[in-house]
């Protein structure tokens, strides 16, 4: 989950989160600093790896995608940013990710 653009994650949450202060909770966690090698950097991306909030923060953003994923009828499995679509064929395989990409 390191490439999370944190603007479209918080639009995501506030669909679903009112509180202003829960809100801001959540972007100053997702903003905290990481340490790499004792030198703090910003991050302006991703979500903290194992940070107590990735899990719900994922499924929040994915939600859609599960969404689809459904209303296609496909056999899926997603836990976090892994998923595997279960198809019948490579050809069928690469339409469905061809679809998603767009």
């Amino acid at each position: 989950f390191d490439r999370v653009n944190h603007d479209v994650l918080m639009h995501r949450v506030a669909r679903r989160v009112e509180d202003k202060r829960v809100l801001l909770l959540i972007r100053r966690f997702l903003q905290a600093g990481m340490m790499d090698g004792g030198i703090e950097t910003a991050r302006t991306q991703g979500t903290p790896q194992g940070g107590p909030l990735s899990p719900l923060l994922s499924n929040i953003l994915l939600t859609d995608l599960d969404r689809e994923l459904e209303r296609r009828g496909l056999a899926f499995c997603r836990y976090a940013d892994d998923c595997n679509i279960y198809v019948a064929s490579e050809r069928a395989g690469q339409r469905i990710m061809a679809g998603l990409k767009a």
